[in-house]
């Protein structure tokens, strides 16, 4: 398991306790510091507020763990209007938006599919792509997914 996983489970209890929904961690290296960003959202949408208290919450408990040894920026924030998609409940939280998704596989000779999200249903999403029409997708063969939003 690599350390956004582990990222990830060690915050999932209190995250369910508090109906927030972790979207996406991501430890990356900017500008020399190592920076963990999480993204997270509820039904009501997440407030600045929100945002203040999880950090907090999620710092204490990451500095409790030791799970990152070197020092790190911690950012908790929306996951914004093109937000990703990762898990199955997302998907069918999701159905009828518009969403740009990269396969891992080629499907019809393409991997990189924009439309609407029909379906969800047993691992299989269902999306109109703008080039080929109505494809499924296997769940597991999404590489990265995200909502696009028109603006």
């Amino acid at each position: 398991m690599n350390k956004v996983n582990n990222i990830e489970s060690l915050l999932s209890e209190v995250s369910i306790k508090n109906n927030i929904e972790i979207v996406d961690v991501q430890y990356i290296k900017e500008n020399g510091d190592w920076v963990l960003q999480i993204f997270i959202d509820k039904d009501s949408g997440v407030t600045m507020s929100d945002c203040e208290k999880f950090s907090y919450i999620f710092n204490e408990i990451l500095d409790k763990s030791n799970i990152l040894q070197d020092s790190y920026i911690l950012e908790v924030s929306s996951p914004g209007l093109n937000r990703v998609l990762k898990q199955e409940k997302s998907f069918k939280r999701f159905i009828g938006s518009k969403v740009r998704i990269q396969t891992h596989i080629s499907i019809n000779n393409q991997k990189k599919f924009l439309g609407p999200l029909l379906s969800f249903n047993n691992g299989i999403l269902t999306i109109n792509d703008v080039t080929n029409g109505v494809v499924n997708i296997n769940f597991s063969d999404i590489k990265k997914a995200n909502l696009e939003t028109e603006i």
